[in-house]
C-alpha cells in the first residue's frame, strides 16, 4: 500500500469545525473521439490552501487516448509543461506538490478529451489540500511560515507576469483570427 493510499483513507482532519486536511475528486466521463479542439471542462470547486498532493486516475483501456489539464484560471498548473497533457492507461499518475491557491476564484479547471474512436473513459482527478498555517508547514518542515510566505509572494509574482504574457500572447493570436 502507497503512502497516498493510506492517506486518501482519513479523507480530512476536523479541527474545530474547519476541515484541514481534504482530498477534492472529480470524476470525469469524456466521450469518444474528441480531439483537443472538443475539450471538456470540469469545474473542480476547492478550498484555500495548499495543494500538496496531485492524481489523475486513468482505467484499464484507455491506451493513453484520454487527455487530461488542470488550470487554475488560464494558467496550466499540472502538467506544466507548456500544452502538454497526462494521458495514460491502467495507472494512476501521482505526485507531491507545493502549489498555493490563494485567490479567488477556489476552483480548478480541468480540460478533457478522448482520441478513442469507440469507448468513452471515466478517468478520477484527485487534489489534496491543507487548509491552515500548521498543515502547511508539515509539507514544508525546514521553512519557517514568515520565510515560506515569503517564498511564496515571489513565486506568485512570478507566476503573475507568467500569466500577463500568457494573456498577452493569446491577445494577439485573437487579433490575428
Amino acid at each position: 500500500m502507497n503512502s497516498w493510499e493510506t492517506s486518501t483513507r482519513l479523507w480530512f482532519i476536523i479541527i474545530g469545525k474547519r476541515r484541514e486536511l481534504v482530498v477534492y475528486t472529480a470524476s470525469i466521463r469524456t466521450e469518444k473521439l474528441g480531439d483537443e479542439g472538443d475539450r471538456k471542462d470540469t469545474v473542480l470547486k476547492v478550498a484555500k490552501g495548499l495543494v500538496y498532493r496531485m492524481e489523475v486516475e486513468f482505467p484499464p483501456g484507455c491506451c493513453g487516448l484520454q487527455h487530461v489539464q488542470v488550470f487554475d484560471g488560464s494558467y496550466q498548473v499540472y502538467p506544466a509543461s507548456g500544452q502538454d497533457s497526462f494521458h495514460s492507461d491502467a495507472r494512476v499518475i501521482g505526485f507531491d506538490d507545493l502549489y498555493l491557491k490563494q485567490a479567488a476564484p477556489f476552483e480548478f479547471m480541468v480540460k478533457t478529451w478522448n482520441l478513442d474512436e469507440t469507448w468513452p473513459h471515466t478517468i478520477q482527478v484527485r487534489i489534496a489540500m491543507a487548509s491552515s498555517e500548521a498543515f502547511m508547514a508539515r509539507y514544508m518542515p525546514g521553512l519557517t511560515w514568515k520565510k515560506f510566505q515569503e517564498v511564496l509572494a515571489k513565486a506568485a509574482q512570478e507566476e503573475s507576469l507568467r500569466r500577463e504574457v500568457a494573456i498577452g500572447e493569446f491577445g494577439k493570436t485573437v487579433e490575428g483570427l
